[in-house]
């Protein structure tokens, strides 16, 4: 296969995923490189030779999980790296955007104390001031709380 076939395939996964920790993960994996690139495209010309985002969509039949992450590892093309972030960028966005309608103003919600994913530290509880793809809570302790709502829990749910 080639790496647009791979790249196409990994795109096709990373749009039907809802694992928004492992989104996140494809995310960070990419951003350092992509600033390298960057920055040697930079060095050798004008942002002008910076290259759009490649011209793809992503496969029919979509990679496994264990081939997504080998090829987000393995594309050393900039355009294709860019069209890979982009995929799960927007796959984040959309997850992100459906789990904000759960949480309307005033829902009292239980928040880890990281604003970010994968979950980790204690739960705070709090109630919540201002929704979408961003939550702003107020904490029970009278400290404010901003994060991504897939991270909130309704008060009382599990988990």
């Amino acid at each position: 296969m080639t790496a647009r076939e791979d790249a196409a395939r990994a795109m096709a996964f990373f749009e039907a995923s809802d694992d928004i920790a492992l989104l996140h993960q494809v995310i960070a994996e990419i951003a350092p490189r992509a600033k390298r690139m960057v920055g040697q495209i930079l060095a050798k010309g004008t942002e002008d030779a910076i290259p759009p985002p490649a011209d793809l969509r992503p496969a029919r039949v979509a990679a496994s999980r264990e081939e997504a992450m080998r090829t987000v590892k393995a594309v050393s093309d900039f355009a294709l790296l860019q069209v890979i972030a982009r995929t799960a960028g927007r796959r984040i966005e959309a997850i992100e955007i459906a789990a904000s309608a759960d949480f309307a103003e005033g829902t009292r919600v239980r928040v880890p104390e990281r604003a970010k994913h994968p979950r980790t530290g204690p739960f705070l509880d709090g109630t919540v001031e201002e929704t979408g793809t961003q939550l702003t809570v107020l904490l029970d302790s009278g400290e404010t709380w901003s994060g991504p709502p897939s991270l909130a829990r309704l008060a009382g749910a599990p988990g």
